[in-house]
């Protein structure tokens, strides 16, 4: 029996390269994850940027119906209030923000030739402030709200495997300091 122990030599080489390969699959997946977080909190912060930026250029229309009263924003149009916002160009600022191209109906970042990610699917929905609501204490805030779908081909598995695809949702309230 010690005759076999004392012939192995080199034994323990094919256990060391498959625990080498193993931590470098791991660690290849852990910095791939870490990676689809990064893209998906830059274009949160993105499109969160750009619908403050909608929020707050509806100032002017909304802050006249606040100063008066409890309502938001709405023109006098002959005999009858009507609604006045706007939703602005998120896709052109996100653009600018992130360093987008569009390409059909999405907007790509790439880098070199490969694609990065896509954004697609923007869907902006302004919510107004009721025009003299009953109870004023309860009445709900000019909101701007946007949904945008994206799409990061994965650097990991030689592609295999699906592209994360999320829809990310964000809001920005107007909110008067006064």
């Amino acid at each position: 029996m010690s005759r076999f122990w004392k012939n192995r030599s080199g034994g323990g080489y094919p256990l060391a390269i498959t625990v080498v390969l193993f931590i470098l699959i791991f660690s290849c997946g852990i910095f791939e994850y870490f990676r689809l977080t990064v893209i998906a909190a830059q274009v949160r912060d993105a499109t969160q940027s750009a619908i403050l930026a909608v929020a707050t250029e509806n100032y002017s229309y909304v802050y006249s119906g606040l100063r008066q009263s409890y309502s938001g924003a709405f023109v006098r149009s002959g005999d009858e209030w009507q609604e006045q916002w706007s939703a602005g160009d998120i896709y052109g600022r996100i653009s600018q923000i992130l360093g987008l191209v569009q390409e059909g109906s999405e907007y790509v970042r790439k880098s070199t030739d490969l694609i990065e990610y896509s954004i697609s699917e923007l869907d902006v929905k302004i919510i107004n402030s009721p025009f003299a609501p009953a109870l004023p204490g309860s009445a709900s805030q000019f909101t701007a709200e946007a949904e945008i779908h994206l799409t990061v081909p994965l650097s990991f598995g030689w592609g295999h495997l699906p592209p994360m695809q999320a829809d990310l949702n964000v809001q920005a309230v107007y909110r008067p300091r006064f």
